[in-house]
């Protein structure tokens, strides 16, 4: 065989794996679309463990799917707590008294799952199958959800193979380290909760508030975010404060400005599961990054920040 043959047989494969790889991606990415709307439709309950480090919660959750969903979250161990979501409404419960109550169309009780749309962009994360496995007594295949920089972290989905319902999920960093995780440890798929088990345990007061618009114009400016973040929403305040709301599509990340009176103090870092965050001051400011993504993320779009053209 000529060097040339060889080199054309290479060619040739390369492109037989890239085509299969793409179309795994593709089956991939499917899977995830379907999971949502499992999410959405199907009737389920059942009960789960969420951990986050040295913490681990166990939960309940009953959820009755269709045009209009209503699912009720309740905690089993430590204080009395549950959440309740009656389509966009969502209210939050603390031994039996209303504690927070809003409204939010994208709301959901099922923990750490990423959004098709935030997933989209090819250029920012991979989709890829990864394998059977077996979770609360179904057979499930794994998604990774494998980002392709160290701006953002990864996810592991255990979806159930006849209905796409996720049955795990992790959040993973860039050393494969696990964040946070649910996973399901009883769960009846099909099963149409009761009203009484949909129903907050005690009596509810008020409605809840809308949602505040985006006002006023920013002041700052993020300079040089990271690939894919992106503004989605700023709130300027009469007193000097601003948020600013950045995604790219599925991780957010919150800056908060504010007027600071005194010293100047060290860079202020903390870290709690997935959830990150980082504080500067300088020249009589405050500058504040909140987000689930790495430090180096909160780090890069606090450094950059700079006052908008023209302030």
């Amino acid at each position: 065989m000529t060097i040339a043959s060889f080199r054309l047989l290479l060619c040739l494969a390369g492109g037989i794996f890239a085509a299969e790889a793409g179309a795994a991606e593709q089956a991939a990415a499917e899977a995830l679309a379907r999971m949502h709307g499992a999410i959405r439709q199907l009737d389920y309950q059942g009960s789960f463990v969420y951990s986050r480090g040295a913490e681990v919660d166990a939960l309940r959750i009953f959820h009755a799917g269709g045009a209009i969903e209503r699912e009720r979250l309740v905690g089993l161990n430590g204080a009395p707590s549950e959440v309740v979501r009656d389509g966009a409404t969502v209210t939050c419960l603390q031994g039996g008294t209303t504690t927070s109550a809003f409204r939010g169309t994208d709301a959901r009780l099922l923990p750490l799952l990423p959004t098709p749309r935030g997933v989209a962009a090819g250029n920012l994360y991979a989709v890829t199958a990864a394998g059977i496995d077996r979770v609360a007594g179904y057979r499930a295949h794994r998604i990774d959800v494998v980002p392709r920089d160290g701006y953002r972290y990864g996810y592991r989905l255990w979806l159930e193979d006849a209905s796409g319902l996720p049955l795990r999920s992790a959040v993973v960093d860039a050393n494969h380290r696990t964040l946070e995780e649910y996973m399901f440890v009883t769960l009846d798929i099909g099963a149409k909760p009761r009203d009484a088990d949909l129903a907050a345990s005690a009596a509810t007061a008020g409605a809840p508030p809308a949602q505040e618009p985006a006002t006023g114009t920013a002041r700052w400016r993020v300079a040089d975010p990271p690939p894919g973040f992106v503004l989605g929403r700023t709130h300027a305040s009469a007193d000097g404060v601003e948020h600013q709301l950045y995604s790219d599509g599925l991780a957010n990340v919150s800056i908060y400005i504010e007027p600071h009176a005194g010293n100047e103090r060290a860079d202020q870092r903390l870290r709690r599961g997935m959830l990150g965050i980082y504080s500067h001051t300088s020249g009589g400011t405050r500058f504040t990054a909140i987000g689930d993504v790495p430090r180096a993320t909160l780090e890069r779009m606090v450094g950059s920040l700079k006052p908008a053209p023209g302030r």
